[in-house]
């Protein structure tokens, strides 16, 4: 690659490609028409400069003339791997090789004893997924996959390896995993599922940790190899529940997080923002489907919404990478490739203005302990659904669930947020105010990093359920915050619709509502009782009779409320320079999003960085690129019903304090916008937007 400083051909490469290889050898017809001239050829009409190549693939085939697995026998000993990476590198592409790890039917087939074993003692391909063999990381598996390693990077000169199939799809009890845990441990794996009990957490504690060990394994076997190597591994899972035993520590075995994924604009805008800051290195790569799915073959996305997700990883400051499947001759469809050009074309227009420091003025914090279903304390692991299968389990943690919706309200009223996790405790000043969304579980390094940044002037929005269980599966009696939330847990309602009435401390911060007419809301209240000092903004008020009751209430059709109480619902205590806001109850972000929003500014220490009047649909990303004096302002229109209609007239506000504005430059063209200045906020308007927009803000210091 020309003297290229290979340890970060990541951090120039923003157009990337990955074509799914799954293919089987049973019929000669597969692969027989695989060119790799052709294949590249392909690459090239999509203006890509990055090849993810496969190497290997879930049915357990290699392409390269293994010594250690089986090539698939259609290509009739033909090194097709290391054909194509000669000829990517003859078209100045970087190279990252794809290896999948654990999902290999060949493997799984002739090794029964490698094999993961489900709660009810079914084997791999009994878990929900019938075609694909799925193999134990604990098992002499691991021995077999690490000599295919080997063979791949001594063999060839590429840029990076990527891992697929990093997690646990199961919660395994084969003999291996029970052997572990018994001679580590000196028990037997437990089949009670129990949040709150220390033997079921240290399982799952194992788990988490035998993962990251056997990721780090397959990363340091690699970099020793060829310490010039990146190494990644699909990281989709780290966006899951517990099942899958995603940590930070497991993120640190990655060089840059890289994950497969599907959704809105909203999924894209909070995973981009966790994997910004889960990430070792930036950027992270966001990978999507040219199809709606990967279980679809022809059908193309709409060319609008391939073009709003790329430019959504460019607006959060991410390589993106769309995902193609060969067909099973080994041809691909042009077509395709010359749709992906045209956007990559257009990417590749601004890749010279990126980079810089994501603002993020509230951080969303994300516990991994905390992405459990309390609903499920007590249940044998049997009637569990633990098996990762399609569509099979549709719940979502009450904790991931709240925390998106916070992301959703931030990401409505164009506040500069991110979402962050324990690696990200040092930096907790980054932040104007962290969000807690019903954390179920901390410990004392994260219990101390709070209070401190509370202490220096932060602010802190907790809502409901604030952390009673340590990290081992110990509960407690009072909440682990108590000290920073002025308040103490006294007990769970059944109640599930209940009311916040606004005191005279909390009436303008609640308006419109009124002790008479107080905030309901389809939630249950925690209970709580406030500690000296503490300021209550709001009350709990219930309904006339129990919710639940069929035959005694008020009102048929609704609960109203009927039942005033002076139990805290809503308080503010201030710790330090700082303030705190508890809340007893989930927010109906839907309709309470302004009620929300001005929480937030009451402890907020100063105003946000960006602000904007931009609909709902559009986000803004505010990037400080500190060497150069500028700010870049991305503006994102993704609509849920596409093609975008266009907006007109945004304005938008980016706060400059000690800094006076030079100009203002829509990119890449250059063309400079008129600007005023105003309360240190410096203040424009938006040029037509369509799908995207990238505007540069140039300033010099004011020395005072």
């Amino acid at each position: 690659m020309g003297g290229k400083n290979e340890k970060k051909w990541f951090q120039e490469s923003f157009r990337r490609n990955l074509v799914d290889m799954h293919i089987e050898d049973w019929d000669e017809r597969f692969l027989s028409e695989y060119d790799p001239e052709k294949y590249v050829e392909m690459l090239t009409t999509a203006n890509v400069n990055t090849a993810m190549i496969y190497a290997n693939s879930h049915v357990g085939l290699c392409y390269w003339p293994t010594k250690s697995g089986q090539m698939h026998k259609n290509l009739k000993g033909r090194d097709i791997l290391g054909e194509v990476i000669n000829l990517c590198h003859g078209k100045g592409m970087s190279v990252v090789v794809y290896y999948t790890l654990t999902f290999v039917n060949r493997a799984y087939e002739q090794h029964p004893e490698w094999r993961i074993i489900t709660p009810k003692g079914e084997d791999g391909k009994g878990s929900g997924l019938p075609r694909y063999g799925i193999c134990c990381l604990n098992t002499p598996y691991r021995d077999f996959a690490l000599e295919q390693v080997k063979e791949i990077v001594n063999g060839y000169r590429f840029e990076g390896i990527w891992f697929d199939m990093t997690f646990w799809p199961e919660v395994c009890y084969c003999p291996s995993c029970k052997k572990r845990f018994l001679n580590e441990v000196g028990k037997e794996i437990p089949r009670t599922v129990n949040w709150e009990n220390p033997e079921w957490v240290q399982f799952q504690r194992k788990r988490e940790e035998w993962l990251a060990e056997f990721a780090l394994l397959f990363t340091s076997t690699a970099k020793n190899l060829n310490p010039d190597l990146t190494v990644a591994h699909q990281s989709n899972t780290f966006i899951w529940d517990w099942k899958m035993g995603p940590s930070v520590e497991l993120a640190r075995a990655l060089d840059y997080m890289s994950a497969d994924l599907y959704g809105n604009n909203l999924d894209q805008s909070f995973s981009s923002k966790f994997f910004y800051n889960l990430s070792e290195n930036l950027p992270f790569e966001y990978m999507t489907s040219r199809c709606p799915h990967l279980f679809h073959h022809t059908v193309m996305k709409p060319i609008e919404l391939l073009e709003a997700q790329a430019f959504s990883a460019l607006t959060n400051g991410a390589g993106f990478q769309f995902i193609d499947a060969i067909d099973p001759v080994g041809t691909l469809d042009k077509r395709v490739y010359k749709q992906m050009g045209d956007i990559y074309k257009e990417i590749e227009r601004y890749e010279k203005f990126l980079g810089g420091d994501l603002c993020q003025d509230v951080g969303i914090y994300v516990s991994f302990e905390s992405r459990f279903y309390p609903e499920d304390n007590n249940k044998d692991i049997e009637e569990v659904n633990t098996n990762l299968g399609f569509g099979l389990d549709l719940r979502i943690p009450i904790h991931t669930k709240t925390a998106r919706s916070y992301a959703k309200a931030l990401l409505n009223n164009n506040i500069p947020y991110g979402v962050i996790t324990k690696k990200n405790l040092s930096g907790l000043s980054h932040h104007k105010i962290i969000i807690l969304p019903d954390v179920l579980v901390m410990d004392h390094e994260e219990i101390e990093a709070l209070k401190d940044f509370v202490e220096k002037g932060g602010g802190l929005f907790v809502t409901r359920e604030a952390a009673r269980i340590r990290k081992d599966g110990t509960k407690e009696e009072d909440f682990l915050l108590s000290e920073l939330l002025g308040v103490s847990y006294k007990d769970k309602m059944t109640e599930f619709f209940t009311y916040i009435a606004p005191t005279d401390e909390g009436k303008e911060l609640l308006h419109p509502y009124t002790p008479k007419y107080p905030l309901g809301m389809i939630s249950a209240h925690v209970k709580v009782e406030e500690k000296k000092g503490t300021k209550i903004l709001g009350t709990l008020t219930l309904p006339y009779t129990h919710p639940g009751d069929p035959d005694r209430f008020a009102s048929i059709h609704s609960n109203p409320p009927g039942v005033p109480t002076e139990y805290p619902s809503i308080v503010m205590n201030k710790y330090g320079k700082g303030k705190v806001i508890y809340v007893a109850v989930n927010l109906d972000l839907v309709l309470m999003e302004d009620i929300f929003l001005d929480l937030l500014n009451h402890i907020s220490p100063e105003p946000f960085n960006l602000r904007s009047d931009a609909p709902k649909q559009v986000e803004l990303t505010l990037f400080h690129q500190r060497n150069k004096n500028r700010y870049i302002v991305n503006l994102l229109n993704f609509q849920s019903e596409l093609p975008n209609i266009p907006v007109e007239g945004i304005e938008v506000k980016v706060k400059l304090e000690e800094k006076k504005p030079i100009k203002v430059l829509q990119l890449p063209d250059e063309k400079e916008l008129d600007f005023e200045v105003e309360d240190s906020f410096v203040i424009f308007t938006a040029p037509r937007l369509e799908t995207f927009l990238m505007v540069a803000l140039d300033y010099e210091w004011v020395h005072l």
